[in-house]
């Protein structure tokens, strides 16, 4: 019984470290992710991270590789590269998908998920973001496209 008791219980521990796998980083602005050797292909922040992004926060599920971008511009306006094409709302994860993910991704994902705004895919290696500009709560939002 002891036995079956302890395999329980790192059953369980292995269980619920699975859902641990969230990680989240901030930035003041992009020189400051760039000191951090946080922006570049294979990294969780992209090239196209525009130079004046402020405030930016960052969170990635290691397991499935989702992750969330949410930043504001010094300048108000969003430039992105030429490999950034226009394109219809992207289909959002599920609420209880979210879950896991800080406040400030879930606020994005709701405020994305309801907008009407102009909707773009951007490529990087063999990653692609969605991006979005949230002029009314001034923040764009970006998320990765499976």
């Amino acid at each position: 019984m002891k036995i079956l008791w302890n395999v329980l219980i790192i059953a369980l521990a292995v269980s619920l470290s699975g859902c641990m796998e969230v990680v989240s980083a901030e930035y003041s602005d992009r020189d400051a992710a760039m000191n951090r050797n946080a922006i570049g292909e294979a990294k969780w922040l992209p090239t196209w991270l525009p130079a004046d992004a402020v405030n930016i926060r960052e969170t990635h599920d290691i397991d499935t590789n989702a992750s969330w971008l949410v930043f504001r511009l010094r300048s108000g306006a969003l430039v992105l590269p030429e490999n950034c094409r226009i394109t219809a709302r992207p289909e959002m994860p599920s609420k209880r998908v979210m879950r896991r993910f800080p406040m400030f991704a879930r606020d994005a994902w709701s405020r994305a998920s309801a907008s009407n705004g102009t909707f773009y895919l951007c490529t990087e290696g063999a990653t692609t973001h969605w991006v979005t500009h949230d002029r009314e709560m001034d923040l764009v939002y970006s998320a990765t496209v499976f």
